[in-house]
């Protein structure tokens, strides 16, 4: 009998510890991270950054596309990645796709320059046109920092202030949804650019037919 009375006062005392702690809000009713379509302020930052320091390769009403990628003009596979980048904003059609490349090296941050500042073309860019730069311009540093931005928010990083740039991405972002793909280049499943692009298109066509209509 003193059994069962010492467990009814065990357990009255655990429910009222319990009660308490809710009470006290130490047990919250939110997650305490947020999913990202629960963070539209994040997304039009991104957006904003992106107007102002991408280049314009195309325009439309459906939303918008980064492409996002290192670029270094003596690269063996240099002509791959420009095939690529036509391919995207190509199937990209009826978005808005930004252009923001970064480089590592002088002598292609001084090309980048060319292109930001629009003494290159974006059609003689993407023909592989190569010209000799003198300057350089802050927007080459920031596109990689928008790179960053965009992989800590909607990546494998995210929430980590130190998120590194992938070799080339794409961030979509549709109007009509707050849904957000965001296709990194990833080692272990991309070897080649072409590689990368096949999950692009499909991500695309997946928008297209109604993927992220409805928040998961």
């Amino acid at each position: 009998m003193n059994n069962w009375v010492i467990f009814a006062v065990a357990l009255l005392a655990t429910a009222g510890l319990l009660l308490g702690t809710v009470a006290a809000g130490v047990y919250s009713k939110e997650p305490i991270h947020k999913p990202y379509w629960d963070k539209p302020e994040m997304r039009q930052v991104i957006l904003s950054n992106a107007s102002t320091i991408g280049v314009k390769a195309s325009e439309g009403n459906l939303g918008v596309v980064i492409i996002g990628y290192r670029d270094m003009i003596n690269a063996t596979n240099r002509p791959e990645l420009l095939t690529v980048l036509r391919e995207v904003i190509t199937a990209a059609r009826g978005y808005t796709v930004y252009l923001a490349p970064w480089a590592d090296d002088n002598a292609s941050k001084a090309y980048l320059t060319l292109l930001y500042q629009g003494a290159l073309s974006i059609s003689d860019y993407l023909r592989g046109v190569l010209r000799n730069g003198t300057t350089v311009t802050q927007r080459v540093d920031l596109a990689k920092n928008l790179a960053r931005t965009i992989a800590a928010t909607y990546g494998t990083y995210a929430g980590t202030r130190d998120a590194p740039a992938p070799p080339i991405y794409v961030a979509i972002f549709r109007n009509d949804t707050p849904y957000v793909v965001y296709e990194p280049f990833t080692l272990g499943r991309d070897r080649t650019y072409t590689d990368w692009l096949q999950w692009v298109i499909t991500a695309l066509e997946n928008l297209k037919q109604g993927q992220g209509r409805v928040t998961p």
